[in-house]
């Protein structure tokens, strides 16, 4: 039997341990429409850091392959959609009359295997304010595909409160616009860096077509926003546009 070292074994039971004493946080980054839209809601990314890599420097994401390794991503989701709702909650009782953003979290492949998981959320959903399309999911298009059953599952379970699902990854190809119709997303991401302007604007045609709405990722430049603008893409996304800071 292969045993951890202890080192490994001490960060393992750190970061057990910092799930359970909630000292992980929460970060954003805006996604902004790129046309007026009535009464459109904030939209943003929701992205998760672990404290220690601030004390440390250390850059982001340093522990989820460990996390991965020792199948906990689950329960850092279902920690994500806690603490989410618990935010949401306090911004509400301070003013009542707050604007709920609409927040997309992002789902590791195990949490797709994990059955209790749209039940899980439905429940701080229903008790939070964050139905009626404050809350959606975002799934690489790859792991979409490769786990169709689940995520059809879960947004069944979740949809009803106005939860959402974004799709990444998304290449305009033949074949990733035939797994669209199952999947039947509400948004689906390109990335601005490998996309060609005209290809953009036949993909966005498509979609827009078949109600989805796409947003550009990635964006790092005012050309490539403005070759989203061009290709009338709904939302834009990056770095160009917004840092990712402490929600």
């Amino acid at each position: 039997m292969i045993r951890a070292s202890k080192p490994r074994k001490n960060l393992i039971d750190r970061l057990i341990a910092s799930l359970q004493q909630d000292e992980f946080v929460l970060y954003a980054q805006r996604i902004i429409p790129l046309a007026p839209q009535a009464g459109e809601r904030p939209f943003q990314e929701i992205f998760v850091r672990f404290k220690e890599e601030d004390a440390k420097l250390l850059p982001p994401g340093t522990f989820f392959p460990v996390l991965e390794e020792c199948k906990l991503l689950p329960y850092l989701d279902r920690w994500v959609a806690n603490r989410l709702a618990r935010w949401v909650r306090s911004a509400v009782k301070i003013k009542p009359d707050w604007a709920v953003p609409r927040n997309n979290v992002n789902l590791s492949e195990a949490t797709l295997s994990d059955p209790g998981y749209g039940q899980y959320v439905c429940r701080y959903v229903d008790d939070s304010f964050l139905s009626g399309g404050a809350l959606g999911f975002e799934i690489a298009l790859d792991r979409a595909i490769a786990h169709e059953g689940s995520v059809r599952k879960l947004m069944g379970e979740v949809r009803p409160y106005g939860c959402t699902l974004t799709l990444s990854g998304f290449d305009g190809s033949k074949a990733s616009f035939s797994e669209l119709k199952d999947l039947a997303p509400d948004y689906i991401k390109i990335s601005s860096t490998n996309v060609a302007p005209a290809a953009l604007r036949e993909i966005t045609q498509k979609c827009q077509s078949a109600g989805i709405k796409t947003i550009g990722e990635h964006v790092e430049s005012g050309q490539m926003l403005q070759d989203l603008r061009e290709s009338r893409i709904d939302f834009a996304q990056g770095f160009d546009i917004s840092p990712v800071v402490p929600l």
